[in-house]
């Protein structure tokens, strides 16, 4: 990592976060989130979230200088035990860390073909060959029309 990167935009880094946040399963049929490469699409994510975007850039420059306090070789560099470590050492000042992260990695976790695989889904969208819609009865148009008349 430059000196110049942010945590945010550090591959290695993010991978390793990703991977404490949404470890993987023990049996190992679901991967780790940090195995999925989705550290550049939770990162743009987290850059366009107004609200939470800025206290995770805070935090995630905390958890390397806490990491970097630890070991010259960053987080990265740490067990797996040492950066949750790092993490729960720093929960009462940054308590919403996690909270914000996890809100933009399950959204594109649960979506990665492999783990929609490992949950028994299709790997593909819904449609075109999803659900079935019942046919819909002309008499309830009719009364939800003469309803929205009165």
């Amino acid at each position: 990592m430059t000196d110049t990167q942010t945590p945010l935009r550090d591959p290695s880094f993010m991978q390793a976060l990703l991977d404490l946040v949404i470890p993987p399963g023990r049996d190992g049929r679901m991967p780790g989130a940090g195995s999925l490469r989705l550290e550049a699409t939770v990162a743009a994510d987290i850059e366009t979230d107004d609200r939470l975007g800025p206290v995770v850039a805070r935090g995630l420059e905390s958890v390397r200088d806490a990491a970097l306090a630890r070991n010259p070789g960053g987080f990265v560099a740490l067990s797996g035990s040492e950066r949750l470590a790092v993490i729960n050492g720093l929960g009462s000042k940054d308590g919403m860390l996690m909270f914000a992260i996890a809100r933009h990695l399950y959204t594109a976790y649960y979506q990665h073909p492999r783990v929609l695989e490992a949950l028994g889904e299709p790997a593909r969208p819904p449609f075109p060959e999803g659900f079935e819609v019942e046919p819909t009865d002309p008499r309830l148009l009719e009364l939800l029309q003469v309803r929205a008349r009165r």
